[in-house]
Formats: C-alpha cells, sequence, structure tokens
C-alpha cells in the first residue's frame, strides 16, 4: 500500500466517532453482527484456495462460478461475469492478483483500460485482493460508502476520476480507519461500516 496521502479524516466529532467504535466492540458477538460475518466471510478461505496462483491458471468456470459465490460482493453480478471466456477471466484476474506491477498499475489495467471483463467493477477488485491479502485490502460495496458518509469520511474524487483513482483513496481511507478504530483488521472494519450503514450503532443522544 503506498503512503496515506489519499485518505479523509473523519469530520464528525471525536467522541462521537470513539461512541460508534466502543458500540461496535460492545456489540461484536451479537447475532447481528454474527449473522454479517457470515455472509460475508463464511467461504472466503474456499475463494482464497481459488484464486492461488496454479489453481487460476487451470480455472474451469465452475470454478470460476464457485468463487464468485464465495467472494464478498452483491451476487446480482455472477451471471454477467460468468458470461467473459473463462481464458479471459484466468488471464485478468492473474493480472490483478499476481503480476509484478504497483497495484495501482494492475487495478487501472483491470477497471479502467477498456473495462477488461464484463462485470469487472470496482467492488469486484477490491473483493478478490482482500481475498488474498486481507492485511491490505478491504471490500468496496454500497455498504462502504454508506459507512463513510456517516464518520464523514468519503474521500473527495475528481470529476472524472478514475475507477482505479476511486479504488485508490478508499483503500487508503479504509486502511486509516483501521488504524484509528483499534479493529482487528480490514475485514472488521468492513463490518463496523456495514453496521453503520445499516443503522445498527447509533450516536449517543447528547
Amino acid at each position: 500500500m503506498s503512503a496515506m496521502s489519499m485518505h479523509a479524516e473523519p469530520r464528525i466529532p471525536q467522541r462521537v466517532f470513539q461512541r460508534y467504535v466502543e458500540q461496535f466492540k460492545a456489540i461484536r458477538e451479537s447475532e447481528a453482527l454474527k449473522r454479517i460475518r457470515q455472509r460475508k466471510w463464511g467461504k472466503v478461505e474456499r475463494a482464497k484456495s481459488l484464486i492461488q496462483e496454479d489453481t487460476l491458471r487451470e480455472l474451469t468456470l465452475a470454478q470460476a462460478e464457485e468463487l464468485y459465490r464465495c467472494l464478498p460482493v452483491p451476487q446480482q453480478g455472477r451471471s454477467v461475469f460468468l458470461t467473459n471466456p473463462i481464458e479471459e477471466i484466468r488471464e485478468a484476474l492473474s493480472f490483478l492478483l499476481y503480476e509484478q506491477l504497483m497495484y495501482e498499475i494492475r487495478v487501472y489495467e483491470f477497471l479502467d483500460q477498456g473495462g477488461w471483463l464484463k462485470g469487472g467493477n470496482l467492488s469486484l477488485a477490491a473483493a478478490l485482493l482482500c481475498a488474498k491479502d486481507s492485511d491490505l485490502y478491504g471490500p468496496i460495496s454500497s455498504n462502504t460508502e454508506k459507512g463513510l458518509k456517516v464518520l464523514e469520511m468519503v474521500p473527495i474524487f475528481d470529476k472524472n476520476e478514475s475507477q482505479a483513482g476511486r479504488f485508490q483513496k478508499l483503500q487508503e481511507t479504509l486502511f486509516y480507519l483501521y488504524r484509528i478504530s483499534g479493529l482487528h483488521d480490514l475485514r472488521e472494519t468492513d463490518d463496523f461500516l456495514e453496521a453503520l450503514a445499516k443503522g445498527i450503532l447509533k450516536p449517543s443522544a447528547g
């Protein structure tokens, strides 16, 4: 991950931010959060095994479908993703995950350079990178931006911002949020944002 120069600071009062974090930590073992974790992360180890470099080289269409089902992404895009030829899926995923280039370049090629894969959007790229290395990358979904909006941490995007540029600003903001919140990792940071987005966490009165 490059230097964190593009992240957004929380613009809500510090005491409100801390209340949100404390509430989240207090309900870590609640049924609501267990359901969130199971839905997003219950099959992520299987996804990680399917994106091993050797496995990707021989990936079948059935395995590509299984991989998509195991990722923390909205499943509405699965049918479009599976219309890509399997050779292109193998090539694009191998490039994104294993090409020896800076991640910003890999993401730009995957997302912006002519649209490599149908259904190959920002959410899919983030989920794949998170499955491979959750110490560096977090998922990006509609809940990500909704949660960041609650914290007033949504990055400022340029008018014609590339998808890769949006990806980088969001990832740096997620990493910064993880560091200042004291949460376990980027996966838990994503759970925190989803809890905010869904109104599970509330600012205390006063």
